[in-house]
């Protein structure tokens, strides 16, 4: 298992996207919830859907209580955490900011690297 590799100071994550939607998938599938897609993926699986998120250098670093206000805007009560690859960097802060706002923290990752942050619920998609 990998270490988590990004470390920005600051309390900047490199975020490709963020939006309001509803779960298409798994256990939670039709449930609003808010997307935070962050940058970075050095898995390259060749059936990935966003390969436009592997490179963090392309997308903006936002200060974590930027992201966290933006979604706590929206009255969805989840935020789904996604990339990428989320476990890349360091995620102890948002989650904790996240639980303060009362939302409920979700990741999606590959399971490659260290298990960073507080999570509400943990989806494993196994990779190459």
């Amino acid at each position: 298992m990998h270490q988590s590799l990004t470390h920005h100071a600051g309390g900047l994550l490199p975020v490709m996207e963020h939006f309001y939607t509803i779960q298409g998938e798994g256990f939670h599938q039709g449930k609003a919830a808010y997307f935070i897609r962050l940058a970075g993926c050095d898995v390259g699986c060749i059936w990935c859907d966003v390969k436009e998120s592997w490179k963090v250098a392309d997308h903006p670093l936002i200060h974590v209580e930027t992201i966290v206000d933006a979604a706590a805007m929206v009255s969805s009560g989840i935020c789904v955490v996604t990339g990428g690859e989320p476990l890349m960097h360091d995620l102890e802060e948002l989650t904790a900011l996240l639980h303060k706002k009362s939302l409920r923290t979700h990741i999606e990752t590959s399971g490659v690297y260290a298990l960073t942050g507080q999570w509400d619920w943990i989806c494993v998609s196994p990779k190459k």
